[in-house]
């Protein structure tokens, strides 16, 4: 019996469609769309609001024309200040060794004179 009602109530349906179907169909979609836009601006907009990430650090505004080129030639003189430092240590260490090869060859000049010395002591000896 139940089963006769079954069969009955799908000829029925699929002989006259309800005037309702369409706009049954698009506000199930509308519904749909609504629920998924919310969710992915729930996702994304997270990350675009820095909610994950480090905040970004505000710059004051410039009080005259003038104050963000003072900055900027403040942050260019930095920089300039470390490049020297740095050309500075780099040439204070190359001097440093020519140093150093000069004292040995010093040291060894000092010994060949001194075996030159001796030499001529020798000959001088040998001489007479």
């Amino acid at each position: 019996m139940v089963f006769a009602d079954l069969t009955l109530l799908a000829q029925t349906a699929a002989k006259e469609p309800s005037p309702f179907a369409p706009l049954a169909f698009a506000l199930g979609c509308g519904i749909l769309t609504a629920i998924l836009l919310r969710r992915s601006y729930r996702y994304f907009g997270k990350r675009t609001r820095g909610g994950s990430g480090p905040p970004i650090a505000s710059q004051p505004r410039p009080a005259d024309a003038w104050d963000g080129a003072k900055r900027d030639a403040a942050a260019r003189l930095g920089r300039e200040k470390v490049e020297l430092h740095e050309l500075a240590r780099d040439l204070i260490g190359q001097l440093d060794s020519k140093m150093i090869l000069l004292n040995e060859l010093v040291q060894q000049s000092h010994q060949q004179i001194e075996r030159l010395q001796t030499l001529l002591d020798r000959a001088e000896r040998l001489k007479r």
